[in-house]
């Protein structure tokens, strides 16, 4: 006997479906599957579900990490415990209180930086 799924990997819908039934999250029209190819069709998806879960995690953890604003360093430390909100970068020599928290913005600031220095 043969099994009904939602055939997209990347949908991480993996409850088993009617003929003709369409996948309540992605919309695909469901597919018949021997039981051989569902296993392999659960595992890419719980390995796409995973990818999700990690990304997301990194997004989180990097949400919360300090860049620095000249260099585009993560290697900041607060500069004096009493005002927290003086900081100083251990490999340009910054100090002060803007800090940025936007990963994505401080790659290109760390890749400006780069340049600045070679060149």
């Amino acid at each position: 006997m043969n099994a009904w799924a939602c055939p997209n990997s990347r949908c991480v819908y993996d409850k088993m479906l009617q003929a003709g039934e369409r996948c309540p999250l992605c919309g695909e029209e469901a597919r018949e599957f021997k039981f051989s190819e569902l296993d392999v069709l659960w595992r890419r998806k719980w390995t796409y579900k995973k990818g999700l879960e990690e990304a997301k995690k990194r997004e989180k953890v990097l949400a919360s990490v300090k860049f620095c604003p000249k260099c585009g360093s993560a290697n900041i430390n607060v500069l004096a415990f009493y005002r927290p909100s003086t900081w100083k970068c251990i490999d340009c020599g910054y100090e002060g209180a803007f800090i940025l928290e936007d990963s994505n913005l401080a790659e290109k600031i760390r890749e400006r930086y780069r340049v600045r220095r070679q060149g």
